[in-house]
């Protein structure tokens, strides 16, 4: 999982959150900007028209899942359900198949922001949700996830057991 402060501070506009091997605000400083490449017709026709970037209400969407308590593919759909609920309609950019379009309705472009967002979180497999706070923000682990995280233990602990006694 990505480092919270680059999941709510860095840009999508200039950070590729696509690149796995940026994981932190440090790692995020040593790589080159990548720009956006609807950067310019964005910021041409979004005031004027009213419309919003998919990555932006992404990004905005990863912190709020990481700020439920809920276990973390449940917070995912609570939040998609909370932006559906609560998202203005207008107008969207989305890319889709390379070409970026302005799309009308939230509920044409929910799918692309759920799926931004998990790229900016950048959740691996098996990966425990933390148990501590960061700055404030991110919620004490749930009874859900810490029975999550007691399987992936017993798993390790199971895994290693089989290993040291030959079976």
């Amino acid at each position: 999982m990505r480092e919270r402060r680059l999941i709510e501070k860095g840009s999508v506009c200039d950070l590729d959150f696509a690149d796995k091997a940026m994981q932190s605000v440090a790692d995020a400083r040593k790589k080159d900007k990548v720009l956006c490449p609807n950067l310019a017709q964005c910021k041409k026709r979004s005031a004027a028209e009213g419309i919003r970037c998919y990555r932006t209400a992404a990004q905005e969407m990863a912190g709020f899942i990481l700020d439920r308590k809920s276990p973390f593919e449940k917070a995912v759909q609570e939040e998609k359900k909370d932006f559906l609920d609560d998202a203005p309609e207008g107008k969207y950019w989305v890319c889709r198949n390379g070409e970026w379009e302005a799309v009308r309705g939230k509920a044409k472009v929910v799918e692309e922001i759920v799926a931004f967002a998990l790229v900016v979180i950048d959740r691996q497999p098996r990966e425990r949700r933390p148990f501590t706070k960061d700055g404030m923000r991110t919620p004490e682990l749930s009874v859900f996830d810490a029975a999550d995280n007691a399987e992936l233990d017993l798993d390790d602990v199971s895994r290693e057991a089989r290993r040291s006694f030959g079976s």
